[in-house]
C-alpha cells in the first residue's frame, strides 16, 4: 500500500498543479510566509476502517493553517469527486475527525482525504475546480498533496430485526427464544435483571444467519438460583469473526440490533426456575411392619419433596397408598411413612421420590391431569424408586 501510495502522490502533485495552472497562480507557502495562510507543511494519516457507509474517521491530520479534511472519492486509484468534507479544523494536529459523508458508500471501497485549507479565512470549505479552486490542497513535507488511501469496508445492517420470546419455566439452565429475524448474521444475548432494565449479559447463542431462525436455545453462563424476568436481546456480528464480543464500554464490538422502529431488538420475559429433580436416591431395606407404616433408610433429595409408597402391579409401581410429610432438601434418615389403608398381606411396595414443583408444601400427583409433584431423578436417569419387601 504505501509503495502504491508513492507513486499515486506524484500523480496527484502533477495533476494538482495543472488545475492551479489552469485556474489562477498560486504559490506554496510555508508556516514562516506571510500573506496567504501557509498551505505547507501537512499530513493525513488514516487507517482502513469499518463504516456504516455514512461517515469514514481521519486518525490525524496536520494543518500548517485552518482548514479541512476533503474525502475524495476513488478514481481509477487516484481521488476522484468530493463526497464529503469536515467541519473547519484547526491549525495543528487534529486526532480522529469524523467525515459525514454526501452520500453513502455503497459497498468496499478506497476513499482518499485529502487536507486542504482555508485560502480565503471565511470558514466555508470552497473547492469546486476549475471555477472556484479556493481552498487549495495543502501540501506535505516532500512537496506533494497532503493525501492518503484507505479502504473502508462496510458494517453490516442492524435494522429491521425481529425478536419473539415468550415467558417459560424450567430448571433456570437456560430458555428457548421463539423466533429471530436478523438484517446480518449475529446473536440473542440474554442480559440478566437490572431494576427493571437489561443488565449483564448471562449467555448467548450461537451464530446465526441472516433471516429468520425459530426456536433459538440460549444456556445462561450460571444457572438462575431465583424466578424473575431476562431480556433476550439481538446483536449484530459487526466485525463478521463469528464470536460474540460484547463488553461495553471498551470492548462493545457487535452491536444490539434495532426493530422497525429504530428500537433496540430486545424483550423482557419472566422465566419460572423450578425445583431440580435430580440426583435422587432412596435406600430402603426389608423389613416386618404391622401393615400401617413402613421406614424408608435414606431419601436424599435435590429439593424439597416427598416420598410416596406405591402398591406393587405386577412387578411395578402401581397406585399411591400413601405418602410423607414435606421433607428437606438433602439426606433424609428412618422416614416413616404412614399408608392411607393398612397392608392386609406381606408383599412388595414402592417407595418413590416426588419434587415439591410449585413450592405449596402439599402432595399433589395425579395423573395425568393433576401430575404437579414429579418424580425425583437418580442420577443415572432414571425415576428414583426402589421395591422394598414388607413382611406382616
Amino acid at each position: 500500500m504505501k509503495k502504491r501510495l508513492a507513486i499515486l502522490l506524484v500523480a496527484i502533485g502533477l495533476i494538482a498543479a495543472a488545475c492551479s495552472s489552469s485556474t489562477q497562480d498560486t504559490t506554496t507557502t510555508s508556516a514562516g510566509d506571510a500573506g496567504a495562510p501557509a498551505t505547507s507543511p501537512a499530513s493525513v494519516s488514516v487507517e482502513d476502517q469499518m463504516s456504516d457507509g455514512t461517515t469514514i474517521v481521519v486518525a490525524s491530520v496536520e494543518l500548517p493553517s485552518a482548514g479541512f479534511i476533503a474525502v475524495h472519492a476513488d478514481n481509477g486509484g487516484s481521488p476522484g469527486a468530493v463526497i464529503g468534507h469536515s467541519d473547519l479544523l484547526p491549525a495543528g494536529t487534529s486526532e480522529d475527525v469524523t467525515v459525514v459523508l454526501d452520500t453513502p458508500i455503497e459497498g468496499t471501497s478506497i476513499v482518499w482525504p485529502m487536507a486542504h485549507i482555508d485560502i480565503d479565512g471565511d470558514g466555508v470549505y470552497t473547492f469546486a475546480p476549475p471555477d472556484d479552486a479556493v481552498d487549495v490542497p495543502a501540501i506535505n513535507a516532500d512537496g506533494n498533496v497532503a493525501v492518503a488511501p484507505a479502504a473502508v469496508m462496510l458494517l453490516p445492517s442492524r435494522a429491521p430485526s425481529a425478536l419473539e420470546a415468550t415467558d417459560q419455566e424450567g430448571l433456570g439452565l437456560g430458555i428457548v427464544v421463539a423466533s429471530v429475524t436478523l438484517p446480518a448474521q449475529g446473536f440473542v444475548a440474554v442480559h440478566g435483571d437490572a431494576d427493571g432494565a437489561p443488565g449483564p449479559v448471562i449467555g448467548h447463542s450461537k451464530l446465526l444467519a441472516a433471516g429468520t431462525t425459530t426456536d433459538v436455545e440460549i444456556i445462561f453462563d450460571e444457572p438462575l438460583e431465583a424466578s424473575g424476568k431476562v431480556y433476550p436481546m439481538l446483536h449484530i456480528d459487526m466485525d463478521e469473526d463469528g464470536e460474540y464480543t460484547f463488553e461495553p464500554p471498551d470492548n462493545a464490538v457487535d452491536l444490539p440490533a434495532l426493530f422497525d422502529s429504530g428500537d433496540i431488538a430486545v424483550v423482557a420475559i419472566d422465566v419460572v426456575v423450578l425445583p431440580s429433580t435430580a440426583p435422587s436416591a432412596l435406600e430402603a431395606d426389608e423389613q416386618t411392619s404391622d401393615g400401617a407404616t413402613i421406614i424408608v433408610k435414606i431419601a436424599d433429595l435435590p429439593a424439597n419433596g416427598f416420598i410416596a409408597v406405591h402398591a406393587d402391579a405386577d412387578g411395578s409401581p402401581g397406585p399411591v397408598i400413601g405418602h410423607s410429610d414435606l421433607l428437606q432438601a438433602g439426606e433424609n434418615k428412618d422416614v416413616v411413612i404412614t399408608l392411607d389403608e393398612g397392608l392386609g398381606a406381606s408383599g412388595v411396595v414402592w417407595p418413590m421420590i416426588h419434587i415439591d414443583m410449585d413450592g405449596d408444601g402439599e402432595y399433589t400427583f395425579m395423573p395425568p391431569d393433576n401430575a404437579v409433584d414429579v418424580p425425583g431423578i437418580t442420577a443415572d436417569e432414571n425415576v428414583a424408586v426402589i421395591p422394598v419387601q414388607i413382611n406382616l
